[in-house]
């Protein structure tokens, strides 16, 4: 097999098994912060970080 052939399914597969890693990474740095922050300034935070997407990236 020539270099590049094929690997479109396994670099498929190796993206999936990264995003359920980041996915729960994720979830766990959420859970830190909220127990910090507490619910309302979790969500008060949620909601400052979703406006200033909106000025930062041109395809939200």
């Amino acid at each position: 097999m020539r270099r590049g052939e094929g690997e479109g399914v396994g670099g498929a597969a190796k993206a999936w098994a990264a995003k359920e890693v980041t996915d729960g990474v994720v979830a766990q740095v959420g859970k830190g912060w909220e127990e910090h922050l507490g619910k309302r300034r979790m969500r008060q935070s949620r909601e400052a970080l979703t406006s200033l997407r909106e000025i930062t990236d041109p395809w939200a």
